[in-house]
C-alpha cells in the first residue's frame, strides 16, 4: 500500500506521508513512555502521553488520507 501510495501521489503527498510517518514514530514513543510512566506508579502523569499519541495517530492518518486523496485526483 505504501510504495502504490508514493508511486501515483506528488511530491506534496509524498511530504505528506513523509510527516505521518514521523508522526506515528511520536505516537509510538509517547504511547512507550507513557506505559513506563504508569508502571513506574505514577499513572496520573499518563494523561498528556496518551492525548499526544492519540493526536499524533489521528493527525497521521489524516494526512495519510489527504495523500491518498491526491494519488487518487492524479491518477485520474
Amino acid at each position: 500500500m505504501w510504495r502504490h501510495l508514493l508511486e501515483y501521489t506528488d511530491s506534496t503527498g509524498r511530504a505528506m506521508v513523509g510527516v505521518a510517518v514521523a508522526l506515528l514514530v511520536v505516537a509510538v514513543g509517547s504511547f512507550i513512555l507513557g506505559i513506563v510512566q504508569a508502571t513506574t506508579g505514577h499513572a496520573a502523569a499518563t494523561l498528556p502521553f496518551w492525548i499526544t499519541t492519540m493526536a499524533s495517530a489521528v493527525i497521521a492518518g489524516v494526512f495519510v488520507y489527504l495523500a491518498s486523496r491526491r494519488a487518487d485526483i492524479r491518477r485520474r
